[in-house]
């Protein structure tokens, strides 16, 4: 039986292009400033609130060193964020099993 995976858009050499995130304000920002850390597949999988995100901007300066970002692109990406990847964005059929 052969099973197809998912395909996202890669080079050959398998690192992740921008196509990889929804086409939109922010998606460059998000890409470059968010990929320079860890791969954009745990973006892809989260699916939190602007003010969750807005958190996360600030845990990531706190615990892993990030460099706090500028007011304006901070608004940019949060709002691409939670735009693209909020709560209601969750995907058709699916159900996170650690609500009730």
């Amino acid at each position: 039986m052969l099973v197809a995976a998912p395909a996202f858009a890669q080079t050959p050499d398998g690192q992740e292009e921008i196509s990889v995130l929804p086409e939109g304000p922010g998606q460059e920002e998000v890409f470059y400033g968010c990929s320079a850390c860890h791969n954009t597949a745990v973006i892809r999988r989260s699916r939190l609130s602007r003010e969750q995100w807005d958190g996360l901007m600030d845990w990531m300066v706190e615990k892993h060193g990030m460099t706090p970002l500028e007011p304006a692109d901070r608004q940019v990406i949060v709002d691409y964020l939670a735009r693209h990847f909020g709560p209601s964005q969750q995907r058709p059929g699916w159900r996170n099993p650690f609500l009730n």
